[in-house]
């Protein structure tokens, strides 16, 4: 564990919340289900508090959330990031097969396949061409 505190902002982690926090509790808000809206609200602003003081730590988790932190810490992240993308793409496989047993149709785990496969087809070209 590294003690590096140097780099990246503190408010990232944070400020990630606060906005994505935010748009789920205005969706709830909108839905109609206005308590559920207001918890959203204040579960959000604790996480984020919980964030903007862990990320003002020492260590390569705060490192990561200040998205700051040295090449090994980077490294760490980008490992971790590969690894969610692809249990995430095999939950949605999975979803979309037996949505697709079930009712004939995908639903939104199609959607999620779709979009899954065209960002990995483009990243691979985009990321093709600068190496």
């Amino acid at each position: 564990m590294t003690t590096a505190t140097g780099t990246g902002h503190r408010a990232a982690a944070a400020a990630v919340l606060v906005v994505g926090g935010g748009a789920v509790a205005a969706a709830s808000w909108v839905s109609g289900d206005h308590g559920f809206a207001v918890a959203l609200v204040a579960f959000y602003v604790v996480a984020a508090t919980v964030a903007f003081v862990w990320a003002g730590g020492k260590g390569d988790v705060a490192a990561i959330m200040r998205a700051g932190g040295d090449e090994r810490q980077r490294g760490l992240d980008r490992d971790a990031t590969a690894i969610t993308g692809l249990v995430m793409s095999i939950a949605a496989i999975a979803g979309a097969v037996v949505q697709t047993a079930r009712s004939a149709d995908p639903g939104a785990y199609g959607v999620m396949c779709v979009v899954g496969g065209i960002t990995y087809t483009v990243s691979l070209v985009l990321l093709r061409r600068r190496r």
